[in-house]
């Protein structure tokens, strides 16, 4: 991974509504979700923040906001990859505190023709928000989706040449999102289990 060049985005821009709060900003055993992110970030990234500064000192990264704001996940990814220069670029979401390791080496995966590597569960159900791009064909697809307000990234990623890689039962546990109070006590009570694993 070392050998290649990329860019992270964060989407951190979301409305949040099903939470009742500013997600990026919810405590997670005294350090907040985007603070954990950006700490796990190795420093060979450029990091691209999609939404307010969260204003951590110590990280850097540059702040972009999606247009109009709300656009939805599509519409901030467009805006941060408007802002990112590297072929390969990461995409996590704010509110899955745990997955970065994981998707970090994705980056080893890419093959010549991929446009995405994503995780898929044995459900086939793929995370694409949490997942390995190529930067001109994600720009490419973007031009074929047309408005992106609203669109999801489903409908995105349906335009890519996608390889999808089988989530291996470690990889599945970290692979939670935070949308309501008690998913944060989950991820709480999953941080305390896995405590002195140095990769969480």
């Amino acid at each position: 991974m070392q050998s290649k060049s990329a860019n992270l985005i964060v989407l951190s821009g979301g409305t949040s509504v099903r939470f009742g709060s500013d997600k990026s900003q919810a405590l997670l055993n005294g350090a907040s979700l985007i603070s954990r992110i950006l700490a796990a970030i190795p420093s060979n990234f450029s990091v691209v923040i999609v939404g307010e500064d969260p204003k951590i000192s110590g990280s850097e990264y540059i702040c972009v906001q999606e247009n109009p704001k709300g656009g939805g996940p599509v519409a901030g990814f467009k805006a941060g990859i408007d802002a990112c220069t590297s072929e390969l670029v990461v995409l996590v979401a704010v509110d899955m505190p745990f997955v970065l390791p994981s998707v970090i080496k994705l980056l080893n995966l890419v093959r010549v023709n991929d446009d995405a590597v994503i995780f898929i569960d044995a459900n086939g159900f793929a995370q694409p928000l949490a997942a390995v791009y190529r930067r001109e064909s994600i720009q490419r697809a973007l031009v074929d989706l047309g408005d992106v307000h609203g669109r999801s990234m489903r409908e995105l990623v349906s335009l890519l040449k996608v390889q999808e890689i089988v989530m291996t039962d470690d990889v599945k546990q970290v692979f939670m999102d935070i949308d309501t109070q008690a998913d944060l006590s989950r991820a709480i009570a999953f941080l305390t289990q896995v405590k002195d694993n140095p990769q969480l």
